[in-house]
């Protein structure tokens, strides 16, 4: 089992780890240790965001392709468990040497519920998402989102148990990333080319589209603060609309390069408490539309 959990790890790090090459092994394993020292140091003050670290787990898991294969093993789920426990091995040494078992029993339930899901399946849902932008339905199917919903819940939940704003904030930053995730996807110049609109409408539409996808997504959040009679955080349920439209911004600024995307979405969520980003609206409004027009009218 311990050999089988060996593979799993080597496969996952071979892009970036040479074969038997023990240097750069050391290299990532003092990368993790200092890493698990600047955490540590933001552990006390933002102690409850560290869950949505499993994000990247949940992604990876509803992704990959050898659990038909893995199932062969009797104790497959055991398997997943400790490739996980592994993967997430820092983030559950900070819980340790800060004692905060109440967040480390909430990593390890959202754990096993990542392996429960490769067990129950998930079935063809219809969403009731507008269809201007497909790639809503696409990036829901694909990733199978919809399983993000539940861990909204659990954290308001939890965040009313506790009486701890930190976890009800934390889900609302959910729904924002969730939202986001569709415009990182690029639609097919012929579909711009052959859309009745022009390019301020077509942008305009995308934008509404977004709007009203993210309010179908943040039905959950809005649901649970009214049973919990969150007054105050409702009042920011419109920041979640802010970073999946914005995105849709910088997704037609910088069409041809969606790394250029993701990196200016960073800098302008790492900006926002200066305020200063929410100035380049106006050029990042103006320079989408200008782009679209480029895509729509360009000759081959």
């Amino acid at each position: 089992m311990i050999k089988i959990v060996k593979y799993l790890i080597v496969i996952r790090f071979r892009k970036i780890l040479p074969k038997d090459d023990y240097l750069a092994i050391g290299l990532l394993l003092l990368f993790y240790a200092i890493i698990i020292y600047f955490l540590n140091q933001l552990f006390p003050k933002y102690s409850y965001y560290f869950l949505i670290t499993t994000l990247e787990l949940a992604f990876y898991h509803q992704n990959r392709k050898d659990i038909e294969l893995l199932k062969v093993n009797k104790n497959y789920r055991l398997l997943l468990f400790l490739e996980y426990l592994i993967y997430s091995s820092p983030f559950i040494f900070i819980y340790v040497i800060n004692q905060r078992w109440d967040i480390l029993i909430i990593h390890f339930i959202i754990l096993y519920f990542l392996i429960l899901i490769s067990k129950i399946g998930v079935k063809i849902i219809r969403y009731p998402f507008r269809l201007f932008d497909p790639f809503w339905h696409i990036s829901f199917r694909k990733n199978k989102l919809i399983l993000f919903i539940p861990l909204i819940i659990f954290l308001n939940v939890m965040g009313n148990q506790y009486h701890n704003n930190n976890l009800n904030i934390a889900s609302l930053f959910l729904v924002s990333f969730i939202a986001c995730l569709p415009s990182f996807n690029r639609e097919d110049l012929i579909y711009i080319k052959m859309s009745s609109f022009d390019s301020r409408k077509y942008l305009i539409k995308q934008i509404q589209t977004t709007f009203y996808n993210t309010l179908i997504i943040s039905c959950a959040i809005i649901l649970c603060f009214l049973i919990f009679k969150k007054w105050d955080l409702l009042l920011f349920i419109t920041l979640v609309f802010v970073l999946p439209i914005i995105n849709v911004l910088f997704k037609y600024s910088f069409f041809s390069n969606g790394l250029l995307q993701q990196l200016f979405l960073a800098l302008f969520i790492i900006n926002i408490p200066i305020g200063l980003p929410f100035l380049i609206l106006p050029y990042l409004y103006y320079k989408s539309i200008k782009t679209i027009n480029n895509l729509k009218y360009v000759t081959n």
